[in-house]
């Protein structure tokens, strides 16, 4: 089966579920005006830093799916959150990486088909604590839709329904992702909150196999942050803090 592929027409297409170079600000949940988008540009994709940057606040994301489901990065904390939002001309690339992304963290997704496609387990991690709940990889399609009318949002639901019926497409009317990430034009915009719910940055641009590879490792470290901790009489494990 294959990711949901948006409908083109629609005004700005956010293709699927990661993870970019400089660390932008993020938005504090607590009301307040919003800082301008840190600056983006088109073109090759950025490097992926090899090393962690430092801690940023944590954010929680609050969208409805094109069901009307209400759906929040918070509860998905413990796990990587990858999302992926393009203009129309971006949404095809950003459509192929998240399917890509997807099937490499869930192998059996390749074999089923319907519902099952976004069911199934994520791969485990070489050492990992027998026992411990092993961390995983949401691939997450964002359609960002600010140009949109209030009037017009049953329209899309209905019409993204028909091209997405057992995926999740987070619906982004009121320009969320573009306003306080920043969007780069016409090519994927890539970003990935890591487990303990803090954005690791933007990346922009098409991906060549080498940065391809090295978002797949990215992904992979930040997995491993949520590793239990084990005591020092290595008797019992304490999860690390979420």
């Amino acid at each position: 089966m294959m990711l949901p592929r948006l409908p083109v027409a629609l005004p700005c297409l956010l293709g699927l579920v990661f993870l970019g170079t400089p660390r932008l600000e993020a938005q504090s949940p607590a009301p307040r005006a919003p800082a301008a988008p840190a600056p983006v540009t088109a073109g090759p994709a950025r490097a992926i830093p090899q090393a962690a940057a430092p801690a940023a606040p944590a954010v929680n994301l609050v969208m409805e799916d094109q069901n009307r489901k209400s759906h929040d990065t918070a509860a998905l904390r413990g796990d990587v959150i990858v999302l992926l939002y393009a203009d129309r001309n971006g949404a095809e690339a950003a459509h192929e990486i998240g399917q890509r992304l997807h099937v490499h963290f869930h192998p059996n997704a390749a074999k089923v088909e319907g519902p099952d496609w976004v069911r199934q387990p994520v791969t485990g991690i070489a050492g990992w604590p027998a026992g411990a709940r092993t961390p995983n990889v949401h691939s997450v399609a964002v359609a960002c839709l600010p140009e949109i009318p209030k009037a017009v949002y049953p329209v899309v639901r209905s019409q993204i329904r028909k091209e997405s019926p057992h995926v999740p497409v987070w619906l982004d009317f009121k320009g969320t992702m573009p306003k306080t990430f920043g969007m780069a034009p016409d090519v994927p915009n890539i970003l990935i909150i890591d487990t303990f719910g803090r954005p690791q940055g933007v990346i922009s641009g098409e991906l060549d196999e080498t940065k391809y590879q090295q978002l797949v490792a990215a992904i992979d470290r930040l997995r491993l942050q949520a590793q239990p901790v084990r005591t020092a009489s290595a008797t019992e494990t304490v999860p690390a803090a979420r």
